[in-house]
């Protein structure tokens, strides 16, 4: 018997799913993944993966930062997404959640990161990727009534690079 309801949501997890990365093309800090936390539920991250998806050019000598942050500002922009319940009795997820990948590349617009409350630095080249199991009891609380991004922060801009980005979390 599971101890909460576990769920799984990622750029590419729209209505109709199709692998579009989410486009960024700046070296400002830009959401991938956003997500608004309900008032009655906060929100457990257990597994975070991100990766630099194919691009015709990359910059030489670069990096990109993924991190998840607490955003503030109006969300504008993006794709809905669904996230996919891995076990329990069917419940959808009380938290709302948006994409800049899915069908067709849409960028989230209106939001400032603030704080981090995760970060990992990979090589901006084509297939760079990292995944990340937190500890049972470490998990990453993000509380309720919040709004919260998984961003890309590109050391030097790319060519319309597609990005990657999920997370599995409880609540």
């Amino acid at each position: 018997m599971p101890l909460a309801r576990a769920y799984k949501i990622g750029v590419f997890d729209t209505a109709t799913w199709l692998p579009t990365g989410a486009t960024v093309t700046t070296t400002a800090t830009t959401p991938i993944l956003f997500c608004s936390t309900s008032a009655n539920s906060d929100l457990n991250i257990s597994a975070v993966r991100c990766g630099v998806l194919g691009a015709a050019t990359f910059p030489a000598n670069a990096s990109v930062f993924f991190s998840i942050n607490t955003v503030t500002g109006t969300k504008a922009g993006g794709n809905a997404a669904t996230a996919v319940q891995q076990s329990g009795i069917a419940k959808a997820t009380l938290a709302t959640w948006s994409t800049a990948g899915g069908t067709s590349a849409a960028a989230i617009t209106g939001l400032t990161a603030t704080t981090e409350w995760w970060g990992e630095p990979v090589p901006f080249t084509a297939g760079s990727s990292w995944g990340e199991w937190k500890t049972p009891g470490f998990e990453i609380n993000l509380p309720i009534s919040g709004q919260f991004a998984l961003c890309v922060t590109a050391s030097s801009a790319g060519t319309a690079t597609p990005f990657f980005g999920a997370v599995e979390y409880s609540e």
